[in-house]
């Protein structure tokens, strides 16, 4: 038999028998050897191997140094929120929302790891962190409830309500125009959840945060009256001051001042609101099923009437009106649109490829209102009101002119109206 015979059936004797034992002891005394150390640190006071806080080495540290450690970086970490805008500067310091470093906790969590658990649980854990490390970081609990309130008070300064543009007749009929003002409001409810994480990691932004408020529009824009250059139709009547004058005054103020863009539909009803005593409406003559009597808001159907005239000088269209029961006297007859709350409405429609903008004034005795438009979309054209019948049975027609010459003639409508009946007291 040669020699590496020998040597290779000797070893493979070796490791079948006595060796593979001997073996076995020598891995079963590393093996509780390495376990007994895990063990030994497991239960002694200092931070196992390969664990960093922050990024920072606290590898056998005890709690009193780490503590130290800890807090020092809390010191740094902490400080107040400032905020900016235009000019203006807020600042919100961290006892004002409570803002707690969680010192206590960043050490547990230091020092439970790799102990605590089972022998083998405490020494995979060992291991993991000797090879690869593990790093814990700093958190902290704030008042969520006193940040929304600080960041609603820089709100407070910040918002700016739009202001629309208006429209403004002087004397001698020029429109002066004055532009609309864009408003600001900032949302209090994202910022606080965009400040959640920084808060809560305690990675605090070392400059200023700059506010960005959402822009609002104003209803009425700048560009929305852009093209308006001219009155279009304008009316007026005659009131005598007095309870049902207030109620004139109050109807006439509400629809002042408003837009009808193109393809919009105007309400009255809508737009003025119901009549009555908290609306600061008083109590004056009104009609009733055909009879005379008195309520609140007596005498808004004057102004509905009178905005009646201007919209078909104007050109536009109405799409739901109703006349009295008997004959109005602030206006002809078959020129009257009654309205009442909930029940009958005066509407109308703005067909042009333009905005027309409403104004209405009520002075004195008289209440005028004047509907400002583009001229060009009247296409040259005057417009008059005629009518035929009688005053108890009138039709009514709008005719557009142009050049002296008839262009279009609508016929609007043929009113039927009845003799008052008697008052009951």
């Amino acid at each position: 038999m040669e020699t590496s015979e020998f040597l290779n059936l000797n070893l493979k004797n070796f490791f079948s028998t006595k060796g593979a034992a001997i073996m076995a002891a020598t891995m079963t005394a590393v093996g509780v050897g390495t376990l007994g150390f895990s063990n030994y640190v497991a239960d002694s006071n200092k931070i196992v191997p390969g664990i960093r806080f922050e990024g920072q080495s606290v590898n056998g540290l005890d709690k009193r140094a780490a503590n130290k450690i800890i807090s020092t970086v809390a010191a740094q970490k902490v400080h107040k929120l400032t905020f900016r805008y235009e000019g203006m500067e807020f600042e919100i310091a961290p006892e004002e929302i409570s803002l707690n470093p969680l010192v206590d906790k960043a050490e547990q969590e230091l020092f439970n790891y790799g102990r605590g658990n089972s022998l083998l649980s405490n020494f995979n854990d060992q291991i993991k962190c000797f090879l690869s490390g593990r790093n814990v970081n700093l958190s902290a609990e704030y008042d969520s409830n006193l940040l929304t309130e600080k960041l609603n008070a820089i709100a407070a300064k910040v918002n700016r309500d739009p202001v629309n543009a208006v429209c403004e007749l002087t004397s001698d009929g020029t429109i002066n125009k004055i532009p609309g003002v864009i408003g600001k409001k900032l949302n209090v409810e994202q910022l606080a959840e965009n400040l959640r994480e920084p808060l809560t990691t305690l990675n605090l932004p070392n400059g200023a945060i700059y506010l960005e408020p959402e822009n609002i529009q104003p209803f009425i824009t700048t560009e929305d009256i852009s093209a308006i250059d001219s009155v279009i139709g304008t009316y007026s009547t005659y009131y005598y001051p007095g309870d049902r004058g207030d109620n004139i005054w109050l109807a006439a103020n509400a629809i002042s001042h408003k837009l009808v863009k193109s393809s919009w539909t105007f309400s009255f009803n809508d737009t003025v609101g119901e009549r009555t005593w908290d609306a600061g409406y008083k109590v004056a003559g009104v009609i009733i099923n055909g009879r005379p009597a008195e309520d609140y808001g007596g005498g808004v159907c004057q102004v509905s009437s009178t905005l009646y005239n201007a919209v078909l000088l104007a050109g536009l269209t109405p799409t739901e009106r109703t006349p009295h029961f008997y004959q109005s006297t602030y206006v002809a007859p078959g020129r009257d649109a009654t309205v009442a709350d909930g029940y009958l409405d005066f509407k109308f429609r703005n067909d042009f490829p333009h905005n027309v903008y409403l104004i209405a004034d009520a002075y004195g005795s008289t209440l005028s209102v004047y509907i400002l438009g583009t001229k060009a979309d009247l296409g040259g054209a005057d417009i008059a009101i005629e009518r035929e019948g009688s005053d108890m049975k009138p039709s009514i027609y709008r005719v557009w002119y142009s050049g002296g010459e008839v262009v279009k003639s609508e016929f609007l409508h043929t009113d039927v109206y009845e003799l008052p009946k008697p008052r009951q007291d």
